[in-house]
C-alpha cells in the first residue's frame, strides 16, 4: 500500500465506467440520507506492530463515535460526508518479554484524541435499479475517500502517572537547536480505504457494517518515529520532562522486577550519562544515546469498525387529502 492515491483513482473510473453503464437511473430516485455510527478505533504503528495488516491488538481498541450525511446519486455509488471522534492508543509495557524484549525494554506508551472529517465515494456491488424502497435487502459496498483529522498525542509521566502532550517536548529533538529534525504537524490528512454491508432493516431505515483504514501521511501518532536524540540538548531546550519522556527504558527496569535482574546479569545492561547541566541519566544500554533506534519510520495507520444506522430522507413529503 506504498500509493494509497493509485487506488483512489482506481476505485474513481469504476464508478465513472459503473454509471456510464446505467443510464436507467433517473434522476427522481436520487436520494439523501442522515446517519450515526458506533465503532471500534485502533492502530498499527511502533507501540502496537498488531497481529496482522486487519488491524491491531484488541487490548488497545478504543471507542470512536460519528454521525454522517450521504448523497445517493446513482444505481451503484454514493457520496459521504462523515464526521468522528475517537481514541488510539498503546504502550510497550504490554509486550511480551520473551518474544519482544526490544519493545518492553523501551517502555513507552502513548495515547491519541482523534477528530476526523472524511468524505469518500460508496460503490454498491449488487445496483439498486429504481426507487430506494426497491432496494436489495443486503448490499455489500465498498470506499475511498479523503479525510482531514486534528490528532494530539500524549504519553504518561513516568514518576507521576500523569498524561502530558507529547509534541511540545520534542522527544526525538524535533525542532530542538542541533537537531536536524523538524517538528510534525498536528493537523494531517488520510486516505480511507474500506468494506462494508448494508442490511435494509425498513423502508427507510438501513443498519450497516465496516471496517476502513485510514492510510496517514505521518509517523507520529505515537510520538515514535526515527532515533534517539542527544536529551541534554532536550533538557536544554524543552526542560527535564522532556528528556525524561523522550528515554523512559530504565523505568521498564523498576516496574518489572524479574526483567531487572535479567538486564542486571547482562553486562552492560545499564548505562548512564552526564549532562552539562550535570544531571545524571540512566538508560537501559541499547537505549537513550544519541542515534540509536526508537521507532521503524514507517508511516502510522489507524482502523475505525463499526455499526452505521442510517435513515434515508424522503423525496418528498406527501400530504393526504382532505375533503
Amino acid at each position: 500500500m506504498k500509493n494509497p492515491f493509485r487506488i483512489v483513482l482506481l476505485i474513481y473510473f469504476l464508478l465513472n465506467f459503473s454509471e456510464s453503464q446505467g443510464q436507467d437511473y433517473m434522476k427522481r430516485n436520487r436520494y439523501y440520507s442522515i446517519g450515526a455510527n458506533i465503532n471500534a478505533m485502533s492502530y498499527t504503528g511502533e507501540l502496537d506492530p498488531g497481529p496482522s495488516f486487519i488491524g491491531s491488538s484488541l487490548r488497545f481498541t478504543r471507542p470512536n463515535i460519528g454521525i454522517s450525511y450521504t448523497y445517493r446519486h446513482g444505481s451503484r455509488f454514493s457520496f459521504r460526508g462523515n464526521i468522528s471522534y475517537g481514541r488510539i492508543t498503546g504502550s510497550d509495557a504490554y509486550a511480551n518479554p520473551e518474544r519482544d524484549l526490544e519493545r518492553r525494554l523501551r517502555n513507552l506508551n502513548f495515547r491519541n484524541d482523534i477528530f476526523e472529517i472524511k468524505t469518500d465515494v460508496v460503490f454498491d456491488l449488487i445496483a439498486t435499479r429504481g426507487h430506494y424502497r426497491e432496494r436489495p435487502n443486503l448490499i455489500p459496498y465498498v470506499f475511498a475517500g479523503l479525510a482531514y483529522f486534528h490528532h494530539n498525542p500524549q504519553g504518561t509521566d513516568p514518576r507521576t502517572g500523569d498524561w502530558v502532550d507529547l509534541r511540545p517536548l520534542s522527544t526525538e529533538g524535533q525542532g530542538v537547536p542541533g537537531v536536524d529534525q523538524a517538528p510534525y504537524s498536528l493537523h494531517q490528512i488520510a486516505i480511507p480505504l474500506g468494506i462494508g454491508v448494508r442490511y435494509k432493516l425498513s423502508e427507510n431505515w438501513d443498519l450497516g457494517f465496516e471496517i476502513g483504514w485510514r492510510f496517514t501521511f505521518t509517523n507520529y501518532l505515537d510520538d515514535v518515529s526515527g532515533v534517539y536524540a542527544d536529551r541534554d540538548l532536550i533538557e536544554q531546550h524543552r526542560g527535564e520532562l522532556a528528556a525524561t519522556m523522550a528515554d523512559r527504558s530504565i523505568y521498564s527496569l523498576a516496574e518489572d522486577p524479574q526483567l531487572q535482574r535479567q538486564i542486571m546479569e547482562q553486562q552492560g545492561g545499564l548505562v548512564f550519562q552526564e549532562t552539562q547541566t550535570g544531571n545524571v541519566y540512566g538508560s537501559v544500554n541499547g537505549y537513550g544515546m544519541p542515534g540509536d533506534q526508537r521507532g521503524n519510520g514507517r508511516r502510522d495507520m489507524y482502523i475505525v469498525t463499526g455499526f452505521h444506522l442510517t435513515y434515508i430522507i424522503p423525496n418528498r413529503i406527501i400530504c393526504p387529502n382532505f375533503r
